[in-house]
């Protein structure tokens, strides 16, 4: 714990240099709204984005319950969760961008889980019956840096390039505070070399990555001995094998491999300020236990599309963004068995597991995410002083196990009107947002739905899925100039709060309250 607070205290201490004038409330989020290109994965963007040099520092705390959850969530989270970004141009040749993130969550009433993906991806993870306590610490950095525009040598000056890196670094950890007690580890890093090149109004950009993610449970251990204690492990469904005593000696890895392209087309001219991106990946994740076994394999792929919008008219800024994703994922099942070879001439013996049956896309996974949002800012040409908005999103969600067959099938719709305005010369920000949600389409046939973790997962959670709700946000942030010694600096608090209440009478209440100041 020590160490993680000197961590966090180093951090804040770099963030809080202050460099000329500090970025106020409503320029920060102009700036967020015309940076296109850092909401790619292209980091040679950042040098075409023109962003005055701004960042900022927050801690904040945030306390969410309600019965209107997943039995792998748990019903109450407390968080607190320190974070920090800076914008910087380095040189007359380089610009650059940082962030960490460093988070810690306590979660209770939580089951059938020790891991940190339980939807939507491998089949092949594990978990308790018995609901428990969770703790989880998160450390996220990004670090990115681009050049300026490059022009082009003998080209026309219209044809410049850029040329930039990003590295996204995440470490984890998930722990259980009740027998069987597992501790799952993270170690997640994602490699992106970018380009683009510039002629006219018109920008091309291309960016390829490498994303290595691993997650781990070296061992489980228990406090107390109890001999009816059970542990599960899952593959897909309903299908879940439980052992009493099953944690004795278990671990497993997760280890994905995913490589991605993104490919970018920008258009600025006059008022309008246009960036679309179309991007795909696959991923291969490997699950290994004690002497390789491997239960299965699990293989994405991943599709975007997205197109992001600015038009300037007067005093109004219109924002227009269509994002779509589509990822198609499926598990290859392994029947293994243990081979024990006798060395009999150096005196030890060596262990691997051999495949006997391979289930060929045993278990697929759908999903399709689609959402459109539109807002109207007014801004003074640097700052925005106002807004209204409306989102619309769907998703469509398929989970697919064969022989025998079972099937799940969710789609669900999210209407959001939203609005915010400063007063007080600037100081105080409010902003609203109503959202309503609509379940349509769940289906859930189960093969066998006697298991224990169809009982207390799948059929435990229909409430939630058939769930119509209205949701209301409300947030205040004040910003306050601040002098410590002789060093002027620009600070502020947010409040903020969410209501959630379904249609058959489920509830979410969520309360954060934050502290920071811009640098």
């Amino acid at each position: 714990m020590n160490k993680i607070i000197s961590i966090v205290s180093l951090a804040s201490l770099v963030s809080l240099v202050s460099i000329e004038a500090s970025a106020q409330e409503s320029e920060y989020r102009y700036d967020d709204a015309m940076q296109l290109w850092h909401q790619t994965d292209n980091a040679a963007g950042l040098g075409l984005d023109n962003s005055r040099d701004r960042g900022y520092a927050e801690f904040n705390l945030e306390h969410r319950s309600g019965d209107y959850s997943r039995v792998q969530e748990g019903n109450q989270h407390n968080q607190l969760k320190f974070t920090t970004e800076r914008y910087q141009q380095i040189s007359m040749l380089f610009v650059g961008y940082g962030r960490f993130q460093f988070d810690m969550d306590h979660t209770k009433h939580r089951a059938w889980c020790d891991v940190m993906r339980p939807y939507n991806s491998t089949p092949f993870f594990s978990g308790s019956n018995v609901s428990g306590s969770y703790d989880t610490q998160n450390f996220d950095c990004t670090a990115a840096i681009s050049t300026i525009p490059i022009p082009l040598s003998g080209e026309a000056m219209d044809r410049e390039m850029t040329f930039g890196i990003k590295l996204d670094y995440k470490v984890g950890d998930l722990s259980r505070l009740r027998d069987p007690r597992s501790r799952s580890e993270l170690l997640d890093y994602k490699l992106t070399p970018a380009a683009t090149f510039t002629f006219g109004y018109h920008t091309l950009g291309v960016s390829g990555y490498y994303n290595r993610r691993k997650e781990k449970i070296p061992n489980i251990t228990t406090v107390q001995t109890d001999p009816n204690l059970m542990y599960y492990t899952m593959s897909g469904m309903e299908n879940a094998n439980g052992i009493i005593g099953g944690y004795s000696g278990f671990s497993r890895e997760w280890v994905n491999h995913q490589f991605g392209a993104e490919f970018n087309y920008g258009y600025q001219h006059d008022a309008l300020n246009s960036l679309t991106s179309v991007s795909i990946s696959r991923g291969q994740e490997d699950v290994w236990g004690q002497y390789k076994y491997a239960p299965g394999q699990y293989t994405s792929y991943t599709y975007k599309v997205g197109s992001h919008n600015r038009i300037k008219s007067g005093a109004l800024l219109h924002h227009l963004d269509l994002d779509m994703d589509f990822t198609q994922g499926y598990a290859d099942e392994y029947r293994q068995q243990l081979i024990q070879e006798r060395d009999a001439e150096k005196g030890y013996t060596s262990y691997r597991y051999e495949t006997q049956i391979e289930y060929r896309k045993r278990y697929q996974v759908k999903t399709a995410n689609a959402s459109f949002h539109y807002r109207f800012s007014v801004t003074d040409g640097t700052a925005i002083n106002s807004y209204a908005g409306l989102r619309f999103s769907m998703q469509h969600v398929s989970n697919k196990h064969l022989l025998p067959l079972s099937d799940f099938q969710y789609d669900h719709f999210n209407m959001q009107v939203e609005a915010g305005k400063a007063f007080l010369n600037k100081r105080l920000w409010v902003d609203l947002a109503a959202t309503y949600h609509f379940a349509k389409n769940v289906e859930l046939n189960l093969a066998d739905a006697t298991t224990p973790y169809a009982q207390n997962v799948w059929l435990a959670d229909m409430d939630y899925y058939h769930a119509n709700y209205w949701q209301g946000h409300a947030e205040v942030k004040y910003n306050f100039p601040l002098t410590i010694k002789h060093t002027p600096s620009q600070w502020y608090v947010k409040a903020y709060g969410d209501y959630l209440r379904t249609n058959n009478h489920l509830d979410q209440k969520m309360v954060g309250l934050s502290i920071g100041i811009f640098n």
